[in-house]
């Protein structure tokens, strides 16, 4: 085997490199700190609702409702029918009258309990792989159609 065989993609990755890489490192520059910040909420938002899950598990006729607070997504947890915490904390601490003023004017008929917010989960993880192999099965009958298999 020569030398230049083995190695042929270093030619052309190198050329798209020299083409493309100061648009790379412009959009790089741009976009880095939203996407971070972006999956950081998102990451914090799942934690949030799993330790208020964990709550609601361990207080009496535990139940969580999901408020939109200043733009931030919050979990309140209840505890027969009266709200105990809330994740992630409020700014300022959390006080009786703070949770008062969070829950005024939501929907407590959308209370769940911890089981009833897993089993939808659940159900919704479900509805996404069915969706996920009817479209698998989608491409593969357009790839045999297309004469691609």
């Amino acid at each position: 085997m020569r030398w230049g065989e083995q190695m042929s993609w270093i030619g052309p990755a190198g050329k798209k490199a020299l083409k493309y890489g100061p648009q790379a490192q412009l959009l790089w520059k741009h976009a880095a700190k939203p996407a971070t910040s972006a999956a950081q909420q998102a990451i914090a938002s799942i934690a949030s609702r799993r330790t208020a899950l964990k709550h609601a598990d361990t207080v009496i006729e535990g139940a969580v409702l999901n408020i939109f607070h200043e733009g931030r997504e919050h979990w309140v947890v209840f505890s027969k029918g009266s709200p105990v915490a809330v994740y992630p904390p409020l700014v300022g601490g959390q006080s009786d009258q703070q949770l008062a003023a969070l829950t005024q004017h939501a929907d407590l008929s959308k209370k769940m309990t911890p089981d009833q917010v897993r089993a939808r989960l659940a159900e919704q993880s479900k509805r996404q792989q069915v969706i996920n192999v009817a479209a698998n099965l989608k491409e593969q009958a357009r790839q045999r159609r297309d004469g691609f298999d």
